[in-house]
């Protein structure tokens, strides 16, 4: 057998042992009463705020408050599957506020220098349209596991590029056939190397645009590592930031071109497509955690 073959062949069954791995690693049986919860809850490390936590993934720090409780890595991936019934590996961080239940999670995305020329392509009116689409595509697999589809999708915010904080952001409000609605907000902060994609789900008090724009006030990249910091030579990104969000969205509405370099994108880029889907979360107290 050719030794190059020979080499795919060992590197393709590494992977998918090593994906395989990674699922077996979670516990994938939903907790249902509220013993369930509360032994699922305690059974995680959960680490009080404040912390500055190294976001090595970023070469970034995030400043957290003393309002939070957290989970890094696989207790951060296990909780999400027990609020979701859908995996999302790459998130390394969470963290909730304990007095009203906003959400926040992190994962980074070493794409290389993102540039901004191409926002002019965004049209929210026809994103929205593919949004809904995408939402209600992952209704099967929520619906298998006993959790709440989505019935409508709206703007909260519609994206907007904040050049001060070379981040952009958006917030979508989804309805639920629980008669729920909740609003998930993401920003995506913008690096030298690549950008960091944050999370944020509102609580009990409602959406509050503050706790969006604060994502990128309590990242911070390092020094040297800021997207100011990029010099030519640096590695930049094949999609822009328009076509980015568009594919952290899920979106075909774009130009032929732009569409193309995203499909080409796809494989490496998957686990953003899914990102939007990311919650159904069960809200707790401080309480429940520390018993």
């Amino acid at each position: 057998m050719n030794k190059k073959i020979r080499l795919f062949i060992i590197l393709f069954f590494l992977i998918c042992f090593a994906n395989l791995s990674k699922s077996l690693a979670l516990d994938l049986k939903i907790p249902k009463t509220d013993d369930e919860w509360d032994k699922a809850i305690e059974s995680l490390n959960w680490v009080e705020g404040p912390k500055n936590l190294n976001f090595n993934d970023a070469n970034s720090k995030i400043n957290i408050s003393d309002r939070f409780t957290i989970l890094e890595g696989a207790d951060a991936n296990q909780w999400l599957y027990w609020s979701n019934g859908i995996e999302f590996p790459e998130i390394k961080i969470y963290a909730i506020d304990e007095i009203e239940g906003s959400q926040y999670m992190f994962s980074y995305v070493d794409s290389g220098y993102v540039k901004t020329d191409d926002w002019t392509n965004v049209d929210p009116k026809e994103f929205l349209k593919e949004i809904t689409e995408n939402y209600k595509a992952s209704n099967s697999e929520r619906e298998n596991s006993g959790m709440p589809i989505v019935v409508d999708v709206k703007w909260k915010k519609k994206p907007f590029l904040d050049n001060n904080y070379s981040s952009v952001y958006y917030a979508l409000e989804i309805g639920w056939s629980d008669n729920q609605n909740t609003t998930q907000a993401t920003a995506l902060i913008l690096g030298r190397d690549g950008y960091t994609s944050a999370q944020y789900v509102a609580g009990e008090n409602g959406y509050q645009e503050t706790m969006l724009t604060n994502l990128s006030k309590i990242h911070t990249f390092n020094a040297t590592k800021q997207y100011k910091d990029w010099k030519s030579g640096d590695k930049v990104a094949a999609l822009g930031i328009g076509a980015l969000l568009a594919s952290t969205l899920g979106i075909k509405s774009l130009k032929p071109a732009l569409f193309t370099t995203i499909m080409l994108l796809l494989k490496k880029l998957w686990f953003l497509i899914f990102l939007p889907f990311i919650f159904i979360g069960k809200l707790f107290t401080g309480s429940s955690k520390k018993k």
